[in-house]
């Protein structure tokens, strides 16, 4: 991440920290949660959404655009290869 965005040090220092937070606050929503799905998704919103915002402190503008563009990829399933691959038989 940190070489396709190029980050510089202090972006590179600010936003590794903003991640560990991410890790540690969806790993305390999940066990939380783990009963209440609806409660579960909403508070995983409202924290992609704050580190969205904190994303946005830290990176310039183009940055920004590349970070959300591979957070799409990294999202979205990539189907297979082979179209005989992945199913049944």
């Amino acid at each position: 991440m940190s070489a396709q965005l190029h980050l510089n040090e202090a972006q590179f220092i600010k936003l590794r920290e903003v991640n560990k937070v991410k890790l540690a606050r969806l790993e305390e929503i999940q066990w939380q949660y783990v009963e209440d799905s609806q409660q579960r998704t909403a508070k995983i919103a409202e924290l992609e959404a704050q580190y969205e915002a904190e994303c946005g402190r830290i990176l310039t503008p183009s940055q920004l655009s590349l970070f959300r563009e591979e957070q799409k990829r990294d999202s979205s399933p990539t189907p297979p290869a082979n179209s005989n691959e992945g199913g049944l038989g």
